[in-house]
């Protein structure tokens, strides 16, 4: 086999790197270079074109690495502190394995020698590597030449006294809050609005969601990019079928007791490990939702300080808070025995009709932007369960309401809905006369 130069290509697995290492690649292959381009596997799936640019560059020749994230195939990858760990140990330990495999290869003559590495100055595991292997290596930046300049300066601003910076310094210390609501829309909302607010304080929040939701979440690159003080983290929900069983309102609230909160003390485990190992902050309290207790427990068998959100209206929090006073005169009725516990874990069939959805005046669909949808020109009426989201969000649209409360809030939100602002009325019976 003709020997010529070997070079391994390494970027940041994200687009804004992959095009400027892509093109650069396609220059280097044109001078007589054989170029491997070593891509996540996740990105490597998404290239629609590598037959094509196969053809067009034959000294360029394509692989792919474990980026070591969860579900790597459906898993979106935003820039989370869990998304760089990866890279930097599990990514790592596959580069390595690639490199042996190609090594091999070359001893074979089914490949040639490698002659050098180039990463992206991005992130430092391929120069790990390299240094490892003993193979010569070249850090390629993808920025451009003002912020590479900048970064140059930065040793001679220091120097000159112009750049504040003590070598013994520590991580800034600022208060760790970490929230976790219950996993429903109407409650998810309210709690990011408020780590958002509070992020923008300086506090530094980690956001706590079920695995199912997180996924769902289409814009937390961009929420990461607004709020750097906001971050993101997922455990399981105790469901079965995770990624694809629905979480209706039969939710198994056991999982949520007992098998969510052993994942969130895992988490809080890892985190303050992390912290000890100065790559966070330590945590200062958790924030959990006022409808589930599991936050509660976990918070006081480790001993940290807890606060209870509530995302009711306050409305709601005022007849909650005036429950025991009716109880004890007697004017709302109460026995112990009214609660069936054998069936607590009771699963409701919901008729074929509502999995069908009417086909020729309506869709059902699993998720739509509602504020959107409420504040569509055609849109003439809202019926709602009276959630204090959906009510926030239909004044705002200038929509009328029907009431339809189920649970929670939602009656005393329906009631001032009806009786108090006049802005809808309420369903009072589910059959076709009423409606």
């Amino acid at each position: 086999m003709e020997l010529k130069p070997h070079v391994i290509m390494v970027p940041l697995p994200f687009q804004g790197h992959i095009k400027p290492f892509l093109c650069l690649a396609q220059l280097l292959s044109q001078t007589g270079l054989y170029i491997t381009f070593v891509n996540t596997r996740y990105n490597h799936k998404r290239f629609s074109n590598l037959s094509a640019l196969s053809l067009q560059f034959p000294n360029l020749h394509f692989e792919s690495i474990f980026d070591g994230m969860p579900d790597e195939d459906n898993h979106p990858r935003p820039l989370t502190y869990d998304f760089f760990y990866g890279l930097k140990y599990q990514a790592k330990e596959h580069l390595k394995e690639l490199i042996g495999t190609l090594s091999q290869r070359s001893e074979n003559a089914q490949s040639l020698s490698i002659t050098c590495i180039i990463g992206d100055g991005s992130v430092y595991f391929p120069v790990d590597v390299a240094e490892e292997l003993g193979i010569p290596v070249i850090s390629f930046c993808c920025h451009s030449a003002h912020y590479l300049l900048a970064y140059i300066c930065i040793p001679k601003l220091i120097e000159d006294g112009q750049l504040p910076y003590h070598e013994g310094s520590k991580m800034e210390l600022k208060p760790h809050v970490i929230m976790v609501p219950l996993p429903f829309q109407g409650h998810i909302k309210p709690f990011l609005c408020l780590a958002q607010l509070l992020s923008q304080t300086g506090l530094y929040i980690t956001f706590v969601n079920t695995r199912y939701n997180h996924k769902r979440f289409s814009n937390l690159s961009a929420l990461s990019l607004q709020f750097p003080n906001l971050h993101f983290e997922s455990i399981s929900n105790g469901m079965p079928d995770e990624d694809d069983h629905p979480c209706p309102l039969t939710y198994d609230f056991y999982g949520l007791k007992y098998q969510a909160k052993e994942h969130l003390k895992e988490l809080i485990g890892t985190l303050s490990q992390r912290s000890e190992n100065a790559q966070s902050l330590s945590i200062t309290c958790i924030i959990g939702d006022g409808s589930v207790y599991f936050p509660v427990d976990v918070a006081e068998e480790l001993g940290i300080p807890v606060i209870s959100f509530c995302c009711h209206s306050a409305h709601y929090l005022l007849a909650y808070i005036c429950i025991p006073k009716l109880i004890e005169d007697g004017q709302l009725p109460y026995h112990e025995d009214m609660v069936d516990e054998e069936n607590d874990n009771s699963v409701i069939s919901f008729p074929e009709v509502l999995e069908i959805g009417p086909k020729e005046r309506g869709y059902i669909v699993d998720w739509a932007p509602q504020e959107w949808v409420i504040a569509h020109d055609i849109v003439g009426g809202f019926l709602t369960h009276g959630g204090w989201n959906s009510i926030l969000e239909s004044i705002l649209a200038g929509v009328p309401m029907i009431g339809w409360p189920n649970l929670g809030d939602q009656r005393v939100n329906v009631e001032c809905i009806r009786n108090v602002w006049r802005i809808g009325v309420e369903l009072e019976a589910c059959d076709r006369w009423t409606i």
